[in-house]
């Protein structure tokens, strides 16, 4: 009588992976809070070609076609056009008095003349804040560039736009770049056979249940955190809607990312 057997994993297909930019980008931070410098965007020495590679053979599939990586276009910043305001005095104040604190301040001016400097003054802080973030924002797209120059089959898709707030110095949430990324998984459907999406955003579920409902396997990918446990953030709808999960370890990942020596490890 024959034993039981473990079921043989077959590789068979090509692969393309989808990569949710700003999803990534948070896992790292959360992952490696003390290796990753979030000022450099992305850790600088990282081999993203190993990476996607290896998460290609842990969906089985023989090779990876190319990698979509989904970011953002355009940043639109609010206020917005402080600099056009500046030879108008009234409307400047207005725009300017929006946040409660700059309000605040204003309202205990009680001469004219000196809340106009003050205002002024405000607004051109503002300005200034806003070509700070502007150069920061091309720095990300330069470095974007800079990947697809160093690894093959890596393509940065830009689409839609993120909000920053000059009061608080926020950015918002992405408008656009997800609807982008499902629609290329359907409409790429005849380039792959099995789709890999790297994110934890569950809106992705209908284009997930088209894609498959046209014959292709769909992955997800989730990483691990040191302790061995899921890294907080992972839908649990959109894994369901997937045709598997496959997760990655901490240190496999850590590998890919080559972080400068000596850089102190993460307890998160």
């Amino acid at each position: 009588m024959g034993g039981l057997h473990a079921p043989l994993l077959i590789c068979v297909g090509i692969a393309c992976i989808f990569v949710d930019g700003e999803n990534l980008r948070h896992s790292l931070v959360d992952l490696f809070a003390q290796e990753f410098n979030k000022t450099d965007y992305l850790p600088r020495n990282a081999d993203w070609a190993g990476l996607f590679d290896a998460l290609t053979a842990q969906a089985r599939a023989t090779a990876r076609l190319r990698t979509y990586w989904y970011v953002v276009e355009h940043i639109d910043f609010i206020p917005w056009g402080l600099h056009k305001l500046l030879t108008e005095p009234e409307k400047l104040e207005r725009v300017v008095s929006r946040d409660e604190s700059i309000a605040t301040e204003l309202g205990r001016i009680a001469e004219p003349r000196e809340r106009l400097v003050r205002v002024r003054q405000i607004a051109e802080e503002l300005i200034a804040q806003e070509r700070r973030m502007k150069s920061r924002f091309d720095g990300w797209g330069a470095f974007q560039d800079g990947i697809m120059r160093r690894f093959d089959a890596i393509e940065f898709r830009r689409a839609g736009s993120i909000q920053y707030n000059l009061f608080d110095q926020t950015l918002g949430k992405e408008k656009a770049v997800d609807v982008k990324l499902a629609t290329d998984l359907l409409e790429l459907r005849g380039i792959y056979d099995i789709g890999v999406i790297v994110s934890g955003d569950q809106d992705y579920v209908p284009a997930v249940q088209a894609a498959k409902d046209s014959g292709k396997q769909i992955v997800n990918v989730s990483f691990l955190k040191r302790d061995g446990m899921v890294l907080p953030g992972g839908a649990r709808r959109l894994n369901q809607a997937t045709d598997r999960t496959v997760e990655m370890s901490y240190a496999e990942l850590k590998a890919f990312l080559h972080f400068p020596p000596g850089a102190e490890a993460s307890t998160g």
